[in-house]
């Protein structure tokens, strides 16, 4: 299943890149997604988090009350005009899910867009279709979170500064 999502942030696109692979962010989704653990890892360009959630409705049959979600996010250096690439995988835990796909950050008139377009995919016989379907809304709620989430810790950051 395809997932394409466009998250728009009220910062530049250098800080934006940094704030995702940042582990104080990922420790920050974490707790606004109420989950019970948040590790991170530093790896070359990015960062790998795992996370263990509350389980979605209807997945906990496949997963149990909880899930631990891995996820790594790369980016390549900044071309010229600002713009840049970066890679973003995903697997659960203890099931046949994954997600791969490509980040584009490109600068806008008041801060970026990056833009998520991913294959997800659950190979589970017979039952895998229903199950990315009811994955991609969980999917894209999440995403949207990462938006506002990015947004409120940019501009906590902003307010940190002027004070400071």
């Amino acid at each position: 299943m395809r997932i394409t999502s466009t998250l728009t942030f009220t910062a530049a696109g250098d800080r934006v890149a940094d704030m995702l692979v940042n582990p104080d962010f990922a420790q920050f989704v974490g707790t606004n997604l109420n989950a019970v653990n948040t590790t991170t890892s530093a790896i070359d360009g990015g960062l790998t988090t795992v996370m263990t959630l509350v389980s979605p409705d209807g997945m906990s049959v496949f997963l149990g009350a909880h899930m631990s979600i891995t996820q790594t996010t790369t980016w390549e250096a900044p071309l010229p005009d600002h713009t840049r690439t970066g890679r973003m995988t995903l697997s659960v835990a203890g099931m046949p899910a994954f997600m791969d796909g490509v980040l584009n950050l490109t600068p806008a008139p008041t801060g970026c867009v990056v833009v998520y377009d991913a294959d997800f995919t659950v190979r589970i016989p017979l039952l895998g279709k229903k199950a990315e379907m009811m994955a991609e809304g969980y999917m894209e709620r999440v995403l949207t979170a990462s938006e506002r989430l990015g947004n409120q810790w940019l501009m906590e950051r902003d307010a940190t500064s002027a004070r400071a």
